[in-house]
């Protein structure tokens, strides 16, 4: 197993996935995906300190919630060449370096359409500066996967074992032509692949998926002692983030934070408040039901909705790659109707931070 290199520890928090931005040749947009990547951390730093430190100790503690996702389901990596898909990462490395988060990691989908590519991406993207993978089962062949489940395991345990970095499994029904890996099957590969470090579920019945993946881990301690960093077990969705923190989450992968990184990380700051007050406890209701209505508006539209609200409140490129195409204006309005309390929110955290 070749995992044995010095990645920067992955840990419980808010996993923001970015999407990739193209100009109007198609192009990857690098100014806008820094002016957006840089954004989400400045949000948090201003709520910290009144200026922002040049000291990456003390960026570190304001941004330690705050994970960058990239190349995955809403970065749209099957539009993206095996060299663009590492050349963002390498891109994202520098621009963090640059702003003095040395210390923060990335997560990079590294999921191809053969165990034979996704190893290839995972060397590549350990090599452009990524700590972990995420892998998406492949799509194209999902009819015969499902035929014999030993075949997906299989594909966890090799490209574990070849991998460079820790991987995360990652289970998405709607992008993996309708598979949905159940916790028996989840569970073997946790058992089976020591370079597995964590789990993502957008699924249904994810948190029964979640209550029965912790019970695997409490009948063998190995699968967290064994790792790098204890394993993580992530939502993929924030609609559901306090029940599944109580169900002993560590944390969500959403496309929320793209929008709302103050609120976000706000939430996750209140879950994790030992002996909340009652004005804490009513106020942890009062975004979650919040985000909650906004992540349910979000997940049908997917990446084009995200890029439609994404222009009209930063100005980036509106346009995913071809063959999609840009948001109707009119779904795109109604879109932006579901995100404004959302909005609003947002932008009282800033006011008061």
């Amino acid at each position: 197993m070749a995992n044995s290199c010095a990645t920067r520890a992955l840990r419980p928090g808010i996993y923001a996935p970015l999407p990739t931005f193209f100009d109007d040749n198609q192009e990857i947009d690098y100014e806008s995906y820094k002016k957006h990547l840089l954004s989400q951390f400045e949000s948090l730093l201003k709520s910290t300190f009144e200026s922002l430190s040049p000291d990456p100790v003390f960026l570190d503690l304001a941004t330690k919630d705050m994970i960058p996702v990239c190349a995955g389901s809403l970065g749209e990596a099957v539009h993206l060449s095996f060299d663009e898909r590492t050349a963002l990462i390498h891109f994202i490395r520098n621009t963090l370096d640059e702003a003095g988060l040395q210390t923060t990691p990335i997560v990079a989908g590294v999921g191809g359409l053969s165990t034979r590519e996704t190893i290839q991406l995972s060397h590549a993207a350990a090599k452009a500066g990524a700590d972990a993978g995420m892998v998406i089962l492949p799509a194209y062949y999902a009819a015969s996967l499902n035929t014999n489940q030993e075949q997906v395991i299989q594909y966890y345990i090799d490209i574990c074992e070849a991998s460079p970095i820790p991987l995360l499994l990652y289970n998405f029904p709607a992008n993996a032509g309708g598979q949905d890996m159940s916790s028996e099957v989840i569970s073997a590969v946790m058992k089976l692949a020591p370079n597995l470090c964590g789990v993502k579920l957008t699924c249904g019945g994810s948190i029964g998926k979640l209550l029965r993946l912790n019970a695997t881990i409490s009948e063998n301690p190995s699968i967290s002692f064994s790792r790098k960093f204890p394993f993580l077990l992530l939502d993929g969705l924030i609609a559901d983030l306090t029940p599944w923190m109580q169900c002993g989450g560590h944390g969500t992968v959403s496309g929320i934070p793209n929008f709302a990184p103050l609120a976000s990380v706000r939430l996750w700051t209140l879950l994790n408040t030992l002996s909340p007050t009652e004005k804490e406890a009513q106020e942890a209701k009062e975004i979650q039901a919040i985000l909650s209505r906004a992540d349910v508006a979000a997940v049908p539209g997917g990446i084009r909705a995200m890029k439609y609200a994404l222009n009209k409140i930063y100005g980036y490129g509106i346009a995913p790659r071809k063959p999609l195409l840009p948001l109707e204006q009119s779904e795109g309005e109604r879109f932006m109707e579901a995100l404004e309390k959302m909005l609003q929110l947002e932008r009282k955290l800033m006011e008061e931070w």
